[in-house]
């Protein structure tokens, strides 16, 4: 009897122990507002439109008539020159290209973002083959070629569709 009265009590103490007492947390009093000034309004000077350069739409873009620049009039291209982000346009589609030096299928690694058409979409590796640079799918296989049209523009065709393509920065 005395063992099970000692393991009632240790029993008591052990649950005793287990539970914790935390007070409730202080009330937290509101800070009083403060007086503010009033808002002074006035015109708003007009809006200046952004200058910024955009892709060309017209139909010359649009129709299968070869690339826009002949190869043996293009200049030099060097990879480095063409590490990081474009904006790709073909037949009134923009979209986003980025391009870097990590190896890939047949070439190093290309993406595109927001492109609409399947071919473009396919873009996954690029590479340069004297003055011409070859947009390709993630197999390997050449989705476009393009070469130099001016700085930080090139211009070609995709290889399926035989649209004009570009892609230009700034």
């Amino acid at each position: 009897m005395r063992i099970i009265a000692t393991a009632s009590v240790v029993s008591v103490l052990a649950l005793a122990a287990c539970s914790s007492y935390a007070p409730p947390p202080p009330r937290i009093v509101p800070l009083a507002p403060q007086p503010v000034n009033p808002v002074m309004s006035q015109a708003l000077p007009a809006p200046v439109a952004p200058t910024m350069s955009q892709p060309t739409t017209d139909m010359a873009m649009a129709q299968p008539t070869g690339p826009a620049v002949a190869p043996g009039v293009a200049a030099d291209v060097r990879k480095a020159d063409l590490i990081g982000g474009w904006t790709l346009a073909s037949a009134g589609e923009t979209c986003q290209l980025s391009m870097n030096l990590t190896t890939w299928s047949g070439g190093f690694r290309a993406s595109t973002r927001g492109c609409v058409s399947d071919e473009l979409k396919s873009i996954g590796a690029w590479d340069v083959a004297g003055k011409e640079i070859l947009l390709k799918d993630a197999s390997g296989s050449v989705v476009a070629r393009l070469y130099a049209a001016a700085p930080n523009r090139y211009s070609g065709q995709t290889d399926v569709s035989k649209r004009g393509v570009q892609f230009f920065r700034g």
